[in-house]
């Protein structure tokens, strides 16, 4: 799609909510659409693994408004996974190319590569960045801090101390890079509400926030989509190890509250796609359409996995 100025601020929001997605808020969108040439639209991501279509899911928003003129960056957040113990930093750094090479080959299949940049956080993240951040940190408490932590890592653990650093980065992250909208799962919320206080009081301008509201659960069906349970479908996969995936994916008949495949539909290929697709004998335009097909019994999973190798397969391979 073409930027075209006179597409509407209610357009653009109604495509972004073909996802189910949560806008912080949508008021403050809208005006923000309105000046639209002269904002920019970020998602960051930890370069310690290769990414997935959870991440991909997440990044629709930024791909949506990258194609109504938006300056949209990626922030492969290199002393992020640093601080967070996820890896020496060459090997990070290679992750952060690697990731970079993987998105701008799905961006270019849809149309948009030219418009995303990429940055990584030692671009930036300098000594007037930590200055800075000291001073965040003398407006966020510890208990915030902590708490925005926990729900990105999902745990509690004893961690460092560079744990409560890494929530304030963030937050430094989306003034520095100049932020009008930032994106993420619904994970991030705590994170982009502490910027949504406190950029005003630096200097900064106060970010809106977009956050997928569906958490992709992973190929086994117990927990959401995470590299670290080895229950992902990579961006890089091969057709013969996306199919080997796809095929072990935990499918129970007419299940509607474990299917990871539904998941997918909802938030990636649906929203991506916008068009009817094809399950054995019947179509669906949407995935409510898809989801009381499966309800009745009416697709097999094996209809359902044939679908979906067929689907992600065009995004990804």
């Amino acid at each position: 799609m073409i930027f075209c100025p006179t597409v509407s601020a209610t357009q653009i929001i109604s495509e972004l909510r073909r996802q189910e997605i949560e806008i912080l808020t949508e008021e403050r969108l809208t005006k923000v659409i309105e000046g639209r040439e002269k904002q920019t639209a970020y998602i960051g991501f930890e370069p310690s693994s290769s990414l997935h279509i959870g991440n991909l899911a997440a990044t629709l928003p930024l791909f949506t408004l990258a194609r109504h003129g938006f300056r949209a960056i990626i922030l492969l957040a290199d002393l992020h996974a640093y601080a967070n113990d996820k890896g020496e930093m060459a090997e990070i750094q290679k992750y952060a190319h690697d990731n970079m090479a993987i998105v701008e080959k799905i961006a270019g299949k849809l149309g948009i590569g030219s418009r995303i940049e990429y940055k990584v956080g030692t671009e930036f993240e300098d000594q007037p960045y930590f200055i800075q951040m000291l001073r965040l940190s003398r407006l966020v408490n510890l208990t915030e801090a902590e708490k925005s932590m926990d729900e990105i890592a999902k745990k509690s653990v004893n961690r460092m101390t560079s744990s409560i650093i890494y929530p304030l980065m963030q937050v430094l992250d989306i003034g520095v890079l100049g932020v009008s909208v930032a994106i993420g799962s619904i994970d991030q919320r705590k994170v982009h509400v502490l910027a949504i206080e406190n950029l005003k009081k630096l200097g900064y301008k106060t970010p809106v926030a977009i956050h997928n509201k569906t958490i992709m659960q992973g190929t086994d069906g117990n927990q959401k989509m995470s590299k670290s349970l080895g229950n992902t479908i990579d961006l890089n996969e091969t057709r013969e190890s996306l199919e080997k995936k796809v095929r072990k994916t935990f499918c129970a008949p007419g299940n509607l509250e474990v299917n990871p495949i539904l998941g997918w539909y909802e938030a990636l290929i649906f929203p991506l796609f916008k068009k009817s697709l094809s399950f054995g004998e019947f179509a669906a335009g949407s995935y409510s359409e898809l989801k009381a097909l499966w309800s009745e019994n009416k697709i097999s999973p094996q209809q359902l996995k044939a679908s979906a190798l067929r689907d992600l397969g065009e995004i990804l391979l």
